[in-house]
């Protein structure tokens, strides 16, 4: 790989051939403003920011779109720089609303910080009305503003290069230049929600978060999306004086999931809240529920696990590396081998995205974690087709499924099915998903909001999950009810410390990409 020396600030950098003096910058800790320069999309070069000086070069260049060079001396911080940018962002602002006290957009606002930051100028324009433009625009899951766009392209270029579906486009010239859809419809992909990520100012706002939280207000958390096997990187944001949830964005990963993540994943979290949740351990006495305890449901599980070869332990892939862990050693190293999994092994054996960008068929995490935490432990698992045929013919007594998660269960339904009215069935779950409704007991489930651990994605990347908001409701996570069943009794939740143990076991600690 050839590399070429320059020197930026007067600090000498070494850059490999063709990177452009943004990134080069960048790489050397130097920041550059910029509107419409994202490492995930092409270079447009169109809002003129991100200019620097370049020796023996006659007038300021953007450099978004200037290579290195080998020698090449750049200022970004000289007087004649900050006029240029100063300039340029007084022209971004000519016909720019002042909606910053409406607008969802305020404290994430590239033109406020800017401004701030570059700004602060008095402004030379004299004339009694802006340019004004359709506002409040329905586009599907997005709200557009055409009067806040900046014109920066991010947006346009996003439905062309990543989801191909080329809804958006600039229409008009000079100051009536308009972003809108071509047909003045609906937003169609399923990745809309990275145009508000993308946008610099208030132009593109979700329709899920807008008017919900001002994002001074939120604390964010690193972590991952388990709702599918990409485990694409998130940050959570929450309020932490209420502990609500109140929005999952991606975090960019080059290696995962770059700067995207589906709009599944960002906006299917609602069912942590949801009247389906299980607040509750649950029992079905003579067809209606009933709520009982903990310490009860220990109390029958563990009787039930002193004749382990009429039970069968179904673990989802929603689990943690560690929850499977706790399971398979306390369960099956000297008890019991009789597992099987939750979710269809052909999913898993397809490891290509289904939309040829992120999403997977297989709708759960950790799969390929799943097998190897067996694989550590030398134990075999039963495949679901040989589990469903155990099922039919009548061979076990209890099922009990753990660390099922969310409505869409299409493994747990079909095991459940197979059990028939022979076999009792416990589900450890989040959800009161239908198919549930045939089980014998239910046990509250964490979310993967609620818990911590680690997955292994459909790339093979060991990744971290990270803990958004305590446990809802009576929720457990699966290491707890394991230490329940264990004892046969309710104690106090299970310390981190156990994960930790776990995890170290494993050997996958801080492997994260």
């Amino acid at each position: 790989m050839k590399t070429v020396k320059l020197t930026i600030n007067g600090k000498e950098v070494e850059a490999k051939a063709g990177t452009s003096v943004f990134e080069a910058a960048a790489q050397a800790g130097v920041f550059i403003p910029h509107y419409c320069y994202h490492p995930d999309l092409s270079v447009a070069g169109v809002c003129r920011m991100c200019v620097v000086e370049i020796e023996k070069t006659p007038r300021p260049q953007i450099s978004c779109n200037t290579p290195v060079v080998e020698g090449m001396v750049v200022r970004t911080n000289t007087d004649k720089v900050k006029d240029q940018v100063k300039s340029t962002l007084e022209l971004h602002l000519i016909n720019h609303p002042l909606d910053c006290p409406i607008c969802d957009k305020a404290g994430e606002c590239k033109l406020q910080d800017f401004y701030s930051d570059y700004g602060l100028y008095q402004s030379r324009m004299e004339f009694d009305e802006k340019v004004h433009k359709p506002k409040a625009q329905d586009i599907g899951t997005i709200m557009l503003d055409s009067e806040r766009c900046i014109l920066c392209t991010r947006c346009v270029r996003f439905t062309h290069e990543v989801t191909k579906t080329d809804e958006l486009g600039i229409f008009n010239r000079g100051d009536r230049s308009e972003l809108r859809t071509y047909d003045h419809g609906p937003l169609k992909n399923d990745y809309t929600g990275n145009l508000a990520d993308i946008c610099p100012v208030g132009a593109l706002t979700a329709k899920d978060f807008r008017f919900q939280c001002r994002v001074w207000f939120l604390e964010k958390t690193e972590s991952i999306c388990g709702m599918c096997a990409r485990g694409c990187n998130t940050t959570v944001s929450v309020n932490p004086q209420t502990q609500n949830l109140y929005r999952v964005e991606p975090r960019r990963n080059p290696d995962v999931n770059k700067s995207w993540i589906c709009d599944t994943g960002r906006w299917d979290f609602h069912y942590v809240y949801a009247e389906s949740r299980v607040k509750t351990p649950l029992k079905k006495v003579a067809g209606v529920w009933r709520e009982f305890t903990w310490h009860q449901a220990f109390a029958e599980l563990a009787e039930e696990f002193k004749q382990p070869e009429n039970l069968l332990v179904a673990l989802s892939t929603q689990l943690t590396n560690e929850e499977i862990a706790d399971c398979v050693q306390t369960f099956g190293v000297e008890r019991m081998k009789q597992f099987t999994w939750v979710v269809d092994e052909k999913v898993v054996e397809n490891r290509t995205p289904v939309d040829g960008i992120l999403k997977h068929a297989d709708l759960t995490g950790n799969a390929l974690g799943f097998q190897k935490v067996f694989k550590t432990f030398g134990i075999s698992w039963m495949r679901q087709a040989d589990a469903v045929k155990l099922l039919q013919a009548g061979k076990v007594t209890r099922l009990l499924l753990l660390g099922l998660e969310g409505m869409h269960l299409p493994g747990a339904e079909l095991l459940i099915k197979a059990a028939g009215s022979n076999v009792r069935v416990t589900a450890h779950a989040s959800n009161r998903a239908p198919c549930l409704e045939e089980a014998e007991v239910l046990l509250p489930n964490t979310t993967s909001f609620e818990k911590s651990g680690h997955m292994v994605n459909a790339l093979d990347f060991v990744q971290r999950l990270n803990a958004a908001i305590p446990p809802c409701y009576t929720s457990r996570n699966a290491h707890a009810v394991v230490f329940g069943i264990e004892r046969g009794e309710d104690r106090e939740p299970v310390s981190p410390s156990r994960e930790r143990e776990l995890t170290q076991k494993l050997g996958w600690e801080g492997k994260s990409p």
